[in-house]
Order: structure tokens, then sequence, then C-alpha cells
């Protein structure tokens, strides 16, 4: 290690040239300095001794040095007992310790016969802590200036950044790491039936859903080989199949395991088929393993996946369109030629054309009719997103339902108006609440701050942070909750709060989850 050097006048000349003084840089520019013990001391109590012992390599001639300790906290020591001992077979006498200033002590070693070349111990400093001190206290010592060479006006000095040299006293514990299972997909779609005869099959079809999870161990890297248990229920009226596995029957269970691999990544694949005469099949998945923290403690792990399948009909619709409004709402407008038995109808709405949510209450239908008929819903309370997707959801009065096909809507840039600036800082109700899976929380600002948004539960536990200390501009922002926890895991049915902290503006607010 190339070491930093500076250049140091005599101030003195006394016995043993005073172990002072320096010369610019000379054939000990690149000692290295080390310790004989540890870097890191835990247990330690008041009144107990630390013994720092210092080693130099590649030593050039050298007759004599002086080094230089400082402790941290000052108050740690009790430096006026300290001692230093030199390394009597390689250096005749050492005057002592001295305090060139609160929190440092200095000695230093000097030979009367041959030099020092090569590896050699220099010698060991003897400190004794404070009656004050506990094992809760954490204390640094460093080696903060070492001088070394031939004689006093031909030294190499060194500060504590070129030595790197230090002991830490009561090192904080470190802290524990947990292991993790986390969804690597989608947790929730909506999905087609795949063609009769496909469903078994790993090929792409309509109905495939890939559910999967990594694993991350008590050393926070991917785990291999960790037993990841998957219960399923088929909870409809089809089978469902588990690609490379076998059927699932309508209305049974199934638990099977697989094991991680190199990048702590398992997977499972499920399908189902059926025609137009199939009915609803909905699937509930679990993803479970156990492990141990960094501290052996054992952790239940699980990460929950749900699908549906259903038949996408035409709903013997005439059109369905959509159309961004003056004030930025999503209208849909559909036209039925006839329509039998129809009790009304209902919209879903994704942000990904895969995740669906209800977004309107039973839009009544006109029964059994032969006469063209049209319906519209303004959505008003749109979530952020670049796109939307929307479809129908018809329902006989039977109860059978149908879906429409479905339709993207483009939000563009210039789709939000510009409305004036608040002015003043609140927050909104959250909508839709209750809600089921996501709700919007819309909040104002009237002037730049720093923004947290955060979710807890009825306990006061912080359940989400959709805002971390954010600095924003004033104006209307929105926030999607998706009733999920920081790990990404559902969180249960219940009354939850979110508060919105800028400045010196606080406002809490209550919603409700039901699953």
């Amino acid at each position: 290690m190339q070491n930093s050097v500076r250049k140091i006048f005599p101030l003195a000349i006394a016995m043993l040239l005073a172990l002072c003084g320096a010369a610019i840089a000379g054939d000990n520019a690149n000692v290295v300095v080390s310790l004989d013990g540890a870097t890191e001391v835990a247990g330690v109590g008041a009144g107990a001794t630390i013994e720092v012992a210092l080693s130099g390599s590649g030593l050039v001639g050298v007759k004599q040095f002086n080094v230089t300790l400082t402790v941290s906290p000052a108050d740690a020591f009790d430096l006026t007992a300290s001692a230093f001992a030199q390394n009597a077979a390689a250096f005749t006498i050492s005057p002592g310790v001295e305090f060139p200033a609160e929190g440092q002590v200095k000695s230093g070693a000097a030979s009367f016969g041959a030099a020092v070349d090569g590896d050699a111990a220099l010698g060991t400093f003897t400190l004794t802590t404070s009656d004050s001190f506990t094992a809760d206290t954490e204390a640094m010592i460093t080696v903060s200036e070492l001088s070394i060479g031939p004689t006093s006006t031909d030294r190499d000095v060194f500060d504590a950044a070129a030595l790197g040299v230090s002991v830490t006293i009561n090192p904080p514990a470190p802290p524990v790491t947990e292991p993790a299972l986390s969804a690597n997909s989608l947790t929730d779609v909506s999905l087609d039936y795949s063609s009769v005869g496909s469903g078994d099959v790993d090929d792409g079809s309509d109905g495939e859903i890939v559910f999967s999870v990594n694993f991350t161990d008590d050393t926070n890297s991917d785990g291999e080989g960790q037993t990841i248990t998957w219960d399923i229920t088929n909870n409809g009226s089809e089978s469902v199949f588990l690609l490379g596995v076998g059927e699932i029957a309508a209305g049974s269970e199934l638990s099977v395991e697989s094991a991680t691999d190199a990048d702590g990544d398992a997977s499972a694949t499920f399908d189902a088929e059926g025609d137009k005469s199939a009915g609803t099949t909905s699937l509930s998945v679990s993803a479970s393993t156990t492990a141990d923290n960094s501290d052996g403690e054992s952790r239940d792990l699980s990460v929950d996946f749900s699908a549906t399948w259903d038949v996408p009909v035409a709903a013997e619709l005439a059109s369905f369109a959509s159309q961004i409004t003056v004030d930025d709402n999503v209208l849909l407008q559909w036209g039925v030629a006839s329509q039998s038995n129809n009790l009304g109808w209902e919209i879903f709405r994704s942000t990904d054309n895969r995740v669906f949510a209800k977004v309107s209450d039973l839009i009544v239908g006109e029964g059994t009719s032969d006469e063209f008929s049209s319906y519209s819903y303004t959505d008003g309370n749109l979530p952020i997103a670049d796109a939307l997707y929307y479809y129908l959801n018809q329902i006989d009065l039977d109860g059978t339902t149908t879906r429409s096909q479905v339709i993207e809507v483009l939000l563009s840039p210039t789709a939000v108006s510009q409305q004036a600036l608040p002015l003043a800082n609140s927050l909104k109700q959250n909508y839709p609440n209750p809600f089921n899976p996501e709700t919007t929380i819309s909040y104002d600002l009237s002037g730049e701050s720093v923004v947290a948004l955060t979710i807890y539960d009825i306990s006061g536990q912080v359940i989400r942070t959709m805002v971390n200390n954010q600095a924003m501009s004033a104006g209307q922002y929105k926030s999607v909750w998706d009733g999920r926890d920081e790990s990404g895991i559902k969180v249960a049915s219940g009354v939850y709060f979110y508060q919105l902290h800028t400045g010196d503006f606080i406002a809490k607010k209550k919603m409700t989850l039901l699953q």
C-alpha cells in the first residue's frame, strides 16, 4: 500500500532525538502498519484493558518511531492509565506516554543498536476503559499518526487515512436478515379458456398462466434448492390443469412441491380449457415455505395467487366504444341489437389487460327485447396509467354471466386538463371505499414540499409507504393502493388508515378493504 507522506521539521533535540520530527519521503514511505490482534472486541465493560499491538512491514533502516492513538468518544477511556511497551528485541527504549490532545495518547521507541529492516513488531499500547463504560458503549481506537525512520530528521509520516488501522469496541450486532418469499409474476389474473383439447399442453394457449415466486435466504441471497409447497384449490365448475403434474377437478384440492433454481425461483403453470358453454372457474393458489432468519428463528412465508377463467362472448353487442371526455373521464358506450333475459351490465377495468376489477354498480338491462338499445357508463375515477382496458360483464336473470371483448383506451399526456394549482393542502377520501382489490388516494399540494403518504393498520403498524419523503411540486396527485404490504403480500380485510404528511400539514383518513 502506498502511503501519503508530509514534511515535518524538528522542534527540539532531546533524549533519543526527542522521538519527534520528520523529513521528506524516504525509504520507509511504503511501510504498512497492522494490528497483531482483533479489529473488533465485544463484551467490554468498565475498567477493562484493551491492548493495541502494532507491527510494521517493509521497514528500512528504522531506528526510531512514534505513534499517536485517538479514541472516540474521548471520555470512553481513562487515558491517564495508558501504557506502552516497545518491542524490546528491536528497540532499546521508550520515553513512556504523553497526551498531545483530548482523546489522544502518544508514545514511541528508539534503538541504540542495529537498525530494523523487514517485518517487526513495534510495540503494544494498553488502554483502560472509563468507569462509565458499559457493554452497550460503542467506541473506536484509531491509529491516527505514525512517524518512522532512521533519525529524527529522516522520517516518513502517515496519517489515519493512509494507515487505515483501528479497533472497534463493542460493535453493534449485525442486523437480522429475514428470509423472503415474493411474487415474480402477477398474483391475480382473469383469463380466457384455452380451446378444448389444449388445456393440458404447454403450448402458450390463451388459458395458460405462470405463477412464480422468488426465495431469498438469511444472507439476502437467492436461495437455491428451497422447497416450495403449492396448495391449490379449484373453486369453479371446470377442470384446471397443473402442467407437468395433471388435472385438478372442479371443487378439488391438490398440494405439490417444487424446489427453487439457482436464481431462487420456482414456478407453476396452470391452464383451463372450455367451449362457450363452460362456466366460470376460479383457482386459489398458495405458495409457501419455512426458513430460518440470520438469528436462527424459523419463519413461515407464503404468497397467494388467484386466477379466473371464463368465456369471452360478443354478448350480442352491436357496438362497444370509448372516448375521453372534456372532463378527462372515460365514456363507454355500447349498443345491443337484441337481448334476452338481460338483468344488466357490470364494467370491469384493468391497467395491464390481465388483472381486471369491477368499477361500476349494476347497469340495469331491459330484460327481453328485439329493439336496438344503447347504454353508457362514465368512468370518472381513473388510475394513473398510459392505457386502460375495459370489458362488459352481462348478467342474465338466472345469474349466468358472459363477458364482452376487451377494448383499450389510450390516455395521452394531454388528456389531463391543465387545472389551476390548489390553494391549500388537502387529503381526499379514497375511492372506491370500501374497496377490493385496489383504491385511489387523491391529495392536493399548494406548494413545493417534501411528502410522505403512509398506510397503517388499526394497531398503528406501517403497512405500506406510498410516498417516502419525496420532494414534490404544487399540484393534484393520485396514488393507487393495491391492498398489499411492503413485501407484496395481500393484507387481510379490515379497516386501514392513510396519512398525508407534508411540512406542517398532517391529515389522516380511514378506509375499508373487503376481500
